[in-house]
């Protein structure tokens, strides 16, 4: 008889224990980047009177005779579906768009995980979250193990903007030039016609495409026009008349046959006579160097930054106050590593060998934010702040850049709220609270009949 005190009583605990859910759910429903619980409960153990017999003979079979005794928590799952979007419009507050997990570090437990994307830049220019903790870059698009590189924004810059040197030009694609005009320089043909004292015109056309080096379109124009024509001088192209020619004039497309696939080259490098010097000619600087060095508030030929984006591969692009941006991008020829990128305030972009940053400015990994996944979200140990820790049935952690398209993406300027559904939980917290009270009254008739047995006994 007294069983049922005992299987009331744990009918009344894991009521209690929905109703505590329920409620760290309800208090939780504002709370960025939370994810709702739920409480799964199953039988315990069974008092067995028989296990039942098999049919035999002219005897029928009967079922096994058990009585339960009560009930136990079996989980807590988390529910890890996106939570509402909540538009702020601030660039450094972050929404991932996939299951994955920003990554943080601590002081005392190292790296954890969130879906808190709240994040602002300190007075260092470290990236932070609301609770102090460091936001982790990386320059791996995937790796099993955790980058501990902090991203830091370099808040002053000492910029020193030269034309390239023609060792730094001449192996240089002509479609990875840095001062061309926006488009690059289509495959084609461009003419070259020089006109004699008589004003004969010889047309020289030379075929070309976004490929060929600036070394080989020199070597090409030599070649129609003589060795010596072509140079490469103050990062670009200088020309001279060659033997019997007074002057030159330059067109896109072929002068011989003008059905025949025309190059913009003559556009995108912009060749023209050189003011005041006759026979010369010269392209506009068609290769940008760029030294970058850190800078500091008493230099006055330093630049403070002045806002940073993100795009959705969580790529950083710092703005400074001249309007030149310092970001990174996949390098062309190993797309598993980044390379700086700096684009000018006239859009021109400057990569590769073009871009010299010093050390002590910034890294790669502090531009790109790395995300962490997770074969089972569920088995992921909550921290409190938002954050998590592995756990023992978490599974492997992959680590990585957005860009690997392994992660889902970001968006700027948008948090992601709690996915607590307020009518699901006010509806778990009735249920919760009928169990209790009917396990309140099995609990009470028990003690009723025992009464009546102890007053039968007098």
């Amino acid at each position: 008889m007294t069983q049922s005190f005992y299987t009331a009583i744990s009918g009344m605990n894991a009521g209690q224990t929905k109703i505590s859910v329920v409620a760290d759910n309800i208090a939780n429903m504002n709370t960025i980047g939370f994810k709702a619980s739920k409480v799964n409960f199953s039988d315990v153990y069974y008092n067995t009177a028989s296990v039942g017999k098999a049919p035999s003979g002219n005897q029928g079979g009967t079922n096994p005779r058990q009585i339960g005794i009560g009930v136990k928590t079996a989980s807590i799952a988390r529910d890890f579906s996106s939570g509402t979007t909540l538009t702020t419009g601030l660039n450094t507050d972050l929404f991932i768009n996939g299951s994955s997990f920003f990554t943080v570090e601590t002081p005392t437990a190292g790296v954890v995980y969130t879906r808190d994307g709240n994040f602002t830049v300190d007075s260092s220019g470290y990236l932070v979250n609301s609770s102090g903790y460091k936001v982790l870059g990386t320059d791996d698009i995937l790796n099993t193990s955790s980058s501990t590189t902090p991203i830091k924004i370099p808040t002053y810059i000492s910029t020193v903007t030269t034309v390239s040197t023609n060792e730094q030009m001449a192996d240089t694609p002509l479609n990875e030039l840095n001062g061309l005009m926006t488009g690059g320089v289509t495959d084609g043909s461009f003419t070259i016609t020089t006109y004699d004292n008589a004003g004969t015109p010889t047309p020289h056309v030379i075929n070309v495409n976004g490929e060929m080096t600036v070394q080989g379109l020199v070597d090409a124009i030599n070649a129609e026009l003589g060795a010596g024509s072509a140079s490469m001088a103050n990062g670009g192209i200088s020309l001279k008349t060659p033997a019997g020619a007074v002057r030159m004039e330059f067109q896109n497309g072929s002068a011989d046959d003008p059905d025949a696939p025309a190059s913009n080259i003559v556009t995108m490098m912009g060749f023209d006579s050189v003011e005041g010097v006759d026979g010369q000619y010269a392209t506009e600087t068609i290769s940008y160097h760029q030294t970058i060095s850190a800078g500091s508030p008493s230099d006055p030929n330093s630049e403070n930054y002045s806002s940073i984006a993100i795009n959705e591969d969580g790529i950083i692009e710092v703005k400074y106050g001249n309007g030149d941006t310092l970001s990174v991008m996949q390098d062309p020829d190993n797309p598993n590593n980044m390379v700086f990128k700096y684009t000018l305030n006239n859009g021109r972009i400057i990569t590769g060998d073009n871009l010299t940053v010093q050390d002590n400015v910034v890294e790669p990994a502090n531009l790109q934010i790395q995300l962490a996944s997770f074969v089972n979200p569920n088995g992921l140990i909550a921290q409190g702040s938002n954050t998590y820790t592995v756990g023992p049935n978490s599974g492997m952690a992959l680590y990585g850049s957005i860009s690997s398209d392994a992660f889902g993406s970001v968006i700027s300027g948008v948090l992601e709220g709690s996915n607590v559904d307020l009518a699901s939980e006010f509806a778990e917290m009735v249920v919760a609270q009928r169990a209790i009270e009917a396990n309140s009254r099995v609990f009470d008739a028990t003690n009723q009949i025992l009464q009546t047995l102890s007053t039968l006994g007098r």
